[in-house]
């Protein structure tokens, strides 16, 4: 619909143009999914979005720290879909679990992904700091 028209119905229908707001930016009318804890992973080998020992060892590093699996939503992104990923979520903190990612956001912490710390018991103790500093965010 262009202006002029615009403008013609809602002076017939006796609407002042002011009380009519167009919405320019459309992320305003898509509803986003709460929920405390988002874990982003880029790309694995082995995906903790299926059934198994990534999972089950993502839910353990999580609930060291208190978080409950229902309190928890992970998902698996293209790094260039990043953004748009996390437009579509409402999460108290972000875990991005890559090395090759960085933090954008005071709520968004980075560590290494389940699949790698189970790989490499060097990474246990990096990747614990991290979660601390996660569960202190969450207080």
């Amino acid at each position: 619909m262009n202006a002029s028209l615009r403008s013609h119905y809602l002076e017939v229908f006796g609407i002042p143009e002011f009380l009519h707001i167009q919405v320019k930016n459309q992320d305003l009318n898509v509803s986003k999914i709460n929920t405390q804890c988002l874990a982003i992973e880029t790309n694995p080998v082995h995906s903790f979005c299926k059934i198994g020992k990534t999972q089950d060892f993502l839910f353990k590093m999580l609930g060291a720290i208190g978080l409950e699996k229902s309190n928890i939503r992970y998902v698996s992104a293209n790094i260039n879909d990043l953004n748009q990923m996390l437009k579509q979520y409402n999460a108290k903190i972000v875990l991005l679990m890559s090395s090759d990612l960085k933090s954008s956001s005071y709520k968004h912490f980075v560590t290494h992904h389940p699949s790698e710390v189970l790989t490499n018991e060097q990474l246990k103790r990096e990747t614990w700091e991290v979660l601390k500093r996660v569960k202190q965010y969450l207080k």
